[in-house]
């Protein structure tokens, strides 16, 4: 559907939401003309560079550790003052308060894919990216989408002043701050105006971009995709086709090698004691989706493939199936035991020979998750092999 399409559309769903689009438009004009005077008239100062990414990375986390991780999806629990200060950060992104903005990303996930997803890509590239906020559907708030925010006096507080809140915190702070040393205008044209703007459209990739480039190595029921570069500019919230088959687990790079300091930074909170309950999605859970969708996969190339080497593959994949099943099954037993261990021993102390219960039972668990990454390494590499060969 193209732009005068949508447009006449507008018109029966609310029209266009004119403050948000003026804003979309005048605050990156206004960043770049100013940024650009800035430069030209010999203010450059080295700290204000510093101060745009200190607040692109504060702005950043409040929206990725805080209105998402945090408020939307509840994948662990802050203490106050570090649920305050989320609040607060997230707010000087100039996405909406925390109440709006979960509203909306919890629609998005029971919605994906769907008409009734405020972002659905179906829709187009642009319209996922920026448009949705354009053009205004006027859908009612329903209290039931986000109850837990609504009894939040915190969550209900910046949502009835965020106008206030949000200019404070992303405008008025960074010139302030820049004033320090004598650079008011870049505090307000590089370190706010040209830093939410960019901020803006680095979240935007995760509605669009992420939902059409990249990789789906744990499902293809929905358009949700890995995409690095994505995470690489949001702090880690690419890795979106993880993140929307395990919308509870406080990580969206699972693999150690993925760019998610979001996840670096709840997990300090965690041993600060600023936040608590970090959920964690079981190893042998997201075994399971990888080794099912490489299957797939390798299924839909076999189909092609002459018989014999159909048959060829049953042989040699049904022991590593065997293999995974095994360890799988295994691991989670182990987990049922550490559980129920736990759970008896809460609010009780324990022995000496119960400790060593609980410590015999860790090193069984993690030598348990050794051997099912090991078997699941087996198994993608003959996957991989017999790909190549019935694409040969």
């Amino acid at each position: 559907m193209n732009l005068i399409e949508r447009a006449r559309r507008a018109k029966h769903t609310g029209g266009v939401n004119w403050p948000t689009t003026l804003f979309l438009i005048l605050t990156p004009l206004f960043g770049i003309a100013g940024s650009a005077w800035w430069l030209a008239s010999g203010r450059f100062h080295w700290a204000t560079v510093a101060l745009f990414f200190a607040t692109w990375a504060a702005t950043a986390m409040g929206i990725t550790a805080g209105y998402h991780r945090l408020f939307a999806h509840r994948s662990y629990r802050a203490r106050r003052p570090l649920e305050v200060l989320l609040m607060l950060a997230g707010g000087a992104a100039w996405e909406g308060s925390a109440l709006e903005w979960c509203r909306d990303h919890r629609r998005h996930h029971r919605y994906v894919d769907t008409e009734r997803d405020p972002y659905n890509i179906k829709e187009g590239f642009w319209w996922a990216h920026v448009l949705w906020l354009v053009f205004d559907r006027r859908e009612p708030t329903d209290v039931g989408e986000v109850p837990d925010l609504h009894a939040d006096r915190v969550a209900v507080f910046q949502d009835r002043y965020y106008p206030w809140i949000a200019t404070a915190t992303s405008f008025f702070l960074p010139m302030g701050v820049a004033s320090l040393w004598g650079d008011f205008w870049g505090g307000m044209f590089f370190a706010a105006a040209l830093r939410i703007s960019l901020n803006h459209h680095a979240t935007f990739f995760i509605n669009s971009l992420c939902h059409v480039a990249g990789s789906q190595p744990y499902s293809d029921s929905h358009s949700a995709r890995d995409n690095w570069v994505a995470a690489l500019l949001t702090y880690g919230e690419g890795y979106h086709n993880y993140h929307h088959e395990f919308p509870s687990d406080y990580r969206n790079g699972v693999r150690f090698y993925q760019w998610d300091p979001t996840k670096w930074l709840i997990w300090t909170c965690g041993r600060l004691g600023l936040a608590s309950g970090l959920m964690r999605v079981a190893p042998e859970k997201v075994a399971a989706r990888r080794v099912r969708m490489q299957d797939k996969r390798l299924a839909e190339k076999l189909a092609h493939a002459p018989s014999s080497l159909n048959e060829f593959a049953d042989q040699v994949l049904v022991h590593a199936r065997a293999q995974v099943q095994a360890a799988t099954e295994r691991l989670s037993a182990l987990r049922h035991q550490s559980h129920a261990l736990a759970a008896g021993l809460k609010g009780h102390p324990a022995g000496a020979a119960v400790k060593a219960q609980a410590a015999e039972l860790k090193a069984r668990l993690r030598q348990a998750e050794r051997e099912l990454r090991a078997t699941v390494a087996m198994w993608r590499a003959m996957t991989k092999g017999l790909a190549r060969m019935a694409g040969a």
